[in-house]
This record gives structure tokens, C-alpha cells and sequence, in this order.
């Protein structure tokens, strides 16, 4: 599966994601807690532990699984 920008965190929780920042990979883990609005999510990985990221920061979520009900882009991850 080609990697996909999800724009609705609220969607994410108990999913595997990368999250990315300007374009370049963060970390990679599943979804903890997102706050109600979506705009703060929380990525337990395996190395670096839990972990908060904000999209007011520019970080982007990617989701490394499908699942009914996200709503991709269209464009995928080899798209710049």
C-alpha cells in the first residue's frame, strides 16, 4: 500500500502511522489519544516511547494501513 496523507486525526487512534514534518519522516508508531478536535495526537513507538505531535507545528500523519472511513488526499506518498 502506497502510504496516504490523512488530514483527520480524529480518525487515527489505534493506527499505525508515520508522521512527517516538511516532508521528511519523524518517527513511525500507532496512534495512542487524539485530542477531540484532531488537532494533537499522541504516537507510542517502539523506541522513542509515547510521543505528542501537533499539526499547529506542521507535523502530517500518514497512514501505514487502510481502513474504512479515512479520508485520504488523492496524492501519495511518491508525490512531492
Amino acid at each position: 500500500m502506497d502510504q496516504r496523507h490523512i488530514r483527520d486525526w480524529t480518525l487515527l487512534t489505534g493506527t499505525s502511522v508515520e508522521v512527517r514534518q516538511q516532508g521528511f519522516s519523524v518517527c513511525r508508531g500507532y496512534v495512542d489519544a487524539v485530542t477531540e478536535d484532531g488537532s494533537i495526537l499522541w504516537l507510542q513507538t517502539l523506541t522513542q516511547g509515547r510521543r505528542l505531535f501537533e499539526k499547529a507545528e506542521f507535523y502530517e500523519a500518514w497512514a501505514l494501513e487502510e481502513r474504512i472511513g479515512f479520508h485520504y488526499e488523492v496524492a501519495s506518498s511518491d508525490s512531492k
